[in-house]
Formats: C-alpha cells, sequence, structure tokens
C-alpha cells in the first residue's frame, strides 16, 4: 500500500469541512480535492477540470485509486456544494468555485473562464424576475485564440 499523503494545515481545514458536510475525510476525497486546489492556483480563472483530468492527476499521489472511485467522489463532492458542475457540449467539467459566477468557454481552445456577476448584464430583476440562481455560459474567443485567429 502507498504511503498516505502529509496532512496540511489546509488539509485537516478541508477535512472538518468534510465531516461538516456528512463525509468522511478519506484520502481519496483529500487527494481529489487538491487536484483542484493545484490547478486552481496555477491559473485561477481556468480550474475547470474533467473527470478524467482528476483522475490521471490525483493518481499520481495514490496509485491504487481506481477511477469509479473519482467519479463517485466527484458526485459526492458535489452533492455536499464543495464542487460545482458546468455543463456544456463536450465532456462535464468540474469547478472548486462555488460561488455564484459565470463561465466563458473558448470555441477555438475550449478552455473555460469564470466570469464575475458584474461582468455580464442582466436586468431580470428589474423586469420584476427574482432570480435565484444563474448558469450562463459565454462561448466565443479567448484573447489567447483572438490573437492568434487575427494573426492567420
Amino acid at each position: 500500500m502507498p504511503p498516505r499523503p502529509a496532512s496540511t494545515p489546509a488539509d485537516l481545514g478541508f477535512a472538518q469541512l468534510l465531516r461538516a458536510r456528512g463525509l468522511r475525510a478519506t484520502a481519496q476525497r483529500r487527494v481529489i480535492y487538491s487536484v483542484f486546489a493545484r490547478a486552481a492556483s496555477a491559473d485561477a480563472s481556468n480550474a475547470h477540470l474533467e473527470a478524467e483530468e482528476v483522475f490521471q492527476q490525483a493518481r499520481v499521489q495514490l496509485p491504487d485509486l481506481s477511477r469509479a472511485t473519482v467519479y463517485n467522489s466527484l458526485g459526492e463532492l458535489v452533492e455536499a456544494g464543495l464542487l460545482g458542475v458546468v455543463e456544456g457540449p463536450g465532456p462535464q467539467q468540474f469547478d472548486a468555485n462555488v460561488t455564484n459566477h459565470h463561465h466563458f468557454r473558448c470555441a477555438l481552445c475550449g478552455k473555460l473562464r469564470d466570469i464575475d456577476l458584474e461582468q455580464v448584464d442582466v436586468t431580470l430583476r428589474e423586469q420584476g424576475f427574482e432570480v435565484e440562481r444563474a448558469h450562463v455560459l459565454l462561448e466565443g474567443l479567448c484573447p489567447q485564440c483572438a490573437a492568434g485567429a487575427g494573426a492567420a
């Protein structure tokens, strides 16, 4: 059996959060969630991962981790409100940013980016609607792809 990943203060806080949501703080859940923390630290606006990406990255730390455990854990973390899901064309993507926000998907490279609510003009409240949640997916070209397309 491989050695357990070392616990950090962030892991301990996450373990308490898991327990508060009725989930056991297993090594598998901690490692799976840590994949999102690493992705966010690398590019906070683009920490959206497919289940297969999570599986491949988590297996680096836990080589015996099964694909089924990753998929089941992702579902449990979504149900507990610790991960969000971004639907759209292609595979489902998971998002550790569970605050109310929108997304932009580049039609060329496929990357998702978080968009703050202030960046999207939503006028439904002014028209009398009571909006409880909003999931907006904007699509187009990201700055990098737009620059490349203009050069071609």
